[in-house]
C-alpha cells in the first residue's frame, strides 16, 4: 500500500510533563462538575405506618400504602 491509500491518523498532541499550567474554563461551556461536596441523603422526616411500622419518605407514599395494603384493616 502506498501512503495515500492509508487512512490519515492525526497524531496525539504531546503533553509536556513540566507544564502544570491549567487553562481557564471557557465561558461557553457549562460546568458539569459542581464545586461543592455532594449532599448526603439525610432522613429529615420519615413517615411510619401506624399499622405495620414500615417507613416512608413522604406522607403521600404512606397514605397510598395504607389505602392499598391496609384498606381492610381500616374498615374493620
Amino acid at each position: 500500500m502506498t501512503e495515500p491509500d492509508l487512512p490519515f491518523i492525526k497524531p496525539e498532541p504531546e503533553n509536556n510533563p513540566e507544564s502544570t499550567e491549567v487553562a481557564p474554563p471557557s465561558p461557553d461551556v457549562k460546568n458539569t462538575m459542581p464545586d461543592h461536596e455532594p449532599i448526603e441523603k439525610v432522613d429529615l422526616e420519615t413517615f411510619i405506618c401506624p399499622i405495620c411500622g414500615k417507613p416512608f419518605n413522604t406522607k403521600a407514599e404512606l397514605d397510598l400504602h395504607i389505602a392499598k395494603e391496609h384498606a381492610q384493616t381500616r374498615e374493620a
